[in-house]
């Protein structure tokens, strides 16, 4: 595709790679210390690849606590390679992103050692010849692809290394031809459970190779896997073709493979315009699945709920997929309110469930979060492990922390993407786009704090004289934009774009967003509040209980108690809304979260008090809704 941006040409700056470094010298980049039986001791890609009489792996969880398994153990045998792939994505993408030596040094010896699993067909996988393409089980074989393939061509297209690509088409080719278009459905098993839809995500890879190559073949091949998996009876049914065109028709499927699958489709849309329609009626749906954070539901499963502040969890997993849906749906449609909608989440739901001062991670969590201590609620008795900090939640399953290690390199990759005359810009943070127009080298950056501030400072550099054009997101949570001092004013509150049309050589662009204390109301009728890209959230007062310590001390597993129950039922009044103000004096050079704060006047027992809010991001316990 013409001036397509590669992964690995929009490098992070100021906090995003900050947030990246923190990843590295955290839990990403010592999880395969952290679970050496899950990753470094465990070779299923090669010399242990699964047979018809292959045992299940001891993945350390305990599966009393997971009664909605039973039935489907077998599923585990296959997990390990999500566990290793999704979490290399992360290390691979980051390392890169990063330009660390010694990280880039790590992923070089990985992608060696794991190319020399591949047999001489091309096969990159995790079963041996009798069972490949030909599991009738509960069958991980796509998804195992899917998650490897994805951080081999992220370490291609961010290192030029062609001859790992060409091992990498080999793969897919050899996919392709151990299931034949219009032959056996890779989709039709006895037990359609977990692995099988996760492999519907082999489309990225896919509709990625399409996308490098131009080869027509690719894009077809991923039509059809989505055929296939709208065809045939599947466990996770949510984004069938024919659930997605029923108005009646409600989400009750596994979060995280609902998010992803939406993926499919879009790729479907875009290779067939007869798809177009039931991806307008899909993104209708959404809405109703969101939290105020933009947390989209997945405690596991949706099973027809709409999103509650405090009721519905979501996890780490499912906000990674839909922050990758969304960029998807941005960069194909060119629609700019994905790449809000991914900023939203990114900023609210998934910072939000990162610990504030350590490298760790709620698996579950709600917006409203009164407890971290191994329950959903307070007054629940039913214990959840999931609910609580940690490096690895190995108790449950290691794929949140993974997936929390590749969602801010898919989320710096999302903040821009090439148009048809120029790029579209449709994200904002400390970045910098180095790439070419038109054969020309021109570099791109932002300068600028966002979201603790409201500034950002555009460096257009080119190589020689060129016009282009720049779109840039107006915020639909802006009251005006100013580019240059020009004032652009959004009066009914809506997502859009600017475009910028000129001849670029060494070019600056000042921009700055006004944006008001807002009060918005979810589905359940309750009120939040929201300032620019952030809700914010009134933080609970806890004691820390500490279950492990990990690596001599170095990572903790660690639960949270409210200290005062009070703040669960907070009251908001109508007449006291006009209390509320942000703290100007105390964003002036901001460097956290917490020193964003809106004051505001609350009904606490029955009292009158004045209580500061923060953003939500980094916060343990917290209310948000009132």
């Amino acid at each position: 595709m013409k001036n397509r941006i590669k992964f690995g040409e929009i490098k992070p700056n100021g906090w995003l790679k900050k947030e990246l470094e923190e990843n590295m010298e955290g839990c990403i980049g010592h999880l395969d210390a952290l679970v050496p039986h899950l990753i470094r001791e465990h070779d299923i890609y090669g010399k242990e690849r699964l047979g018809r009489h292959s045992r299940l792996k001891d993945l350390g969880r305990n599966d009393s606590c997971s009664p909605e398994f039973e039935g489907h153990e077998d599923q585990f045998i296959w997990w390990n390679s999500e566990t290793q792939s999704n979490w290399r994505d992360g290390f691979v993408r980051s390392a890169m992103l990063l330009d660390n030596e010694t990280y880039k040094k790590q992923t070089d010896a990985y992608v060696e050692e794991i190319l020399k699993t591949q047999d001489a067909d091309g096969y990159l996988g995790i079963y041996d010849e009798k069972l490949r393409f030909k599991c009738t089980g509960e069958n991980g074989e796509l998804w195992a692809q899917s998650t490897l393939l994805r951080a081999l061509l992220a370490y291609c297209e961010a290192g030029d290394h062609p001859q790992v690509f060409e091992k990498v088409r080999m793969a897919a080719d050899r996919i392709m031809d151990g299931y034949k278009m219009g032959g056996a459905n890779p989709f039709q098993v006895k037990e359609p459970f977990a692995g099988v839809g996760h492999g519907l995500t082999v489309v990225d890879a896919f509709d990625w190779l399409y996308e490098i190559t131009g080869e027509k073949k690719y894009e077809d091949y991923a039509l059809w896997l989505y055929q296939c998996y709208s065809s045939c009876p599947q466990f996770e049914e949510d984004l069938q073709l024919p659930h997605v065109q029923d108005p009646r028709y409600i989400f009750h499927g596994h979060g995280v493979h609902t998010f992803e699958h939406i993926r499919a489709l879009i790729i479907s849309a875009c290779a067939d315009e007869t798809y177009k329609t039931a991806l307008a009626q899909l993104t209708a749906k959404l809405p109703y699945y969101l939290t105020p954070s933009g947390a989209p539901i997945g405690d596991e499963w949706i099973v027809g709920r709409t999103a509650d502040a405090t009721w519905t969890g979501y996890e780490f997993c499912s906000l990674h997929e839909l922050v990758h849906t969304y960029s998807l749906l941005a960069q194909k449609t060119g629609d700019l309110l994905w790449n809000e909608m991914a900023e939203w989440l990114y900023f609210n739901g998934a910072e939000g469930m990162k610990h504030p001062t350590e490298s760790s991670i709620m698996y579950l969590k709600t917006d409203n979060c009164y407890t971290a201590d191994e329950h959903c609620y307070p007054d629940l008795g039913e214990r959840n492990p999931r609910y609580k900090y940690s490096p690895s939640h190995q108790d449950a399953a290691v794929c949140c922390v993974p997936n929390s290690g590749r969602i801010t390199p898919y989320f710096i990759h999302s903040l821009m993407f090439a148009w048809e005359d120029g790029f579209k810009i449709g994200g904002y943070g400390p970045c910098t786009y180095s790439g070419t127009y038109n054969g020309t080298a021109v570099s791109i950056e932002q300068e600028t704090a966002y979201p603790l501030d409201m500034n950002v400072r555009l460096k257009i550099s080119a190589q020689q004289s060129m016009q282009l054009s720049l779109y840039l997101r107006v915020p639909g949570w802006a009251s005006a934009m100013i580019i240059d001092g020009e004032r652009i004013e959004n009066p009914l509150g809506k997502c859009s774009e600017v475009r910028i049309c000129r001849v670029f050589k060494e070019d600056t662009m000042n921009i700055s967003f006004e944006c008001n204390i807002q009060f918005r109301t979810d589905f359940k009728i309750n009120t939040y509040v929201t300032r620019g890209p952030l809700v914010y959230c009134v933080p609970i007062p806890a004691r820390e209980v500490v279950y492990k310590t990990l690596l001599d001390g170095r990572f903790f597993e660690k639960g949270y108690i409210s200290q005062d129950r009070s703040y669960e039922t907070l009251k908001l009044c109508q007449e006291d809304k006009e209390t509320f103000a942000f703290d100007l004096e105390a964003a002036k050079d901001a460097k956290t979260w917490d020193d964003l704060k809106i004051h505001g006047v609350f009904q606490k027992d029955g009292e009158v008090c004045r209580i500061s809010m923060v953003p939500m991001a980094r916060t343990i316990l917290r209310k948000v809704t009132f």
